[in-house]
């Protein structure tokens, strides 16, 4: 399985990792929000399609957003996803 991170300012209840099935880091974002859909606003358009406001890091690197459809997440990955932050 894989390991997903939120920040923690977008954490309901405080809970900030989860799990999702391996995939490609797009396929991870949509299974995660159809598995936890009060996140859905944040994460994904009106499309279904993510959202690319947000960083998404794999095992500390960070994916660009024209390659988060191809780039596989396997077993044991970490997925991080880090809202901008204002204020520098």
């Amino acid at each position: 399985m894989v390991t997903v991170l939120l920040s923690a300012g977008w954490a309901h209840r405080g809970q900030r990792r989860f799990v999702c099935p391996e995939g490609t880091v797009r396929d991870i974002i949509r299974e995660f929000v159809a598995t936890h859909p009060a996140y859905r606003r944040r994460l994904l358009d009106s499309a279904g399609e993510p959202l690319t406001y947000y960083n998404v890091y794999l095992d500390g690197v960070l994916i660009e957003n024209a390659d988060r459809a191809r780039v596989w997440v396997g077993s044991d990955s970490t997925v991080a996803i880090v809202p901008p932050l204002a204020g520098g």
